[in-house]
């Protein structure tokens, strides 16, 4: 029984880490708040439809996050 559950926790685990997705830092900032701005960065970010990571980036920085580690 614990062998699946285990698999199961690695193999979630692994797509996590490898989903690409990022996460901004600001200290003190609850969760609501951190989706409530990247909720508008993403949209500021969007032009013709594509995402402009630039934008996005700019944004939120100027929200007062730090950019995620690479």
């Amino acid at each position: 029984m614990k062998t699946p559950l285990l698999a199961c926790a690695l193999a979630c685990g692994m797509l996590a880490g490898c989903s690409g997705g990022s996460i901004y830092g600001k200290p003190g900032v609850t969760y609501s708040q951190w989706r409530r701005d990247d909720a508008e960065c993403r949209e500021a970010g969007r032009s013709d439809g594509r995402s402009d990571a630039d934008a996005y980036l700019r944004c939120m920085q100027g929200r007062g996050y730090g950019e995620p580690p690479r």
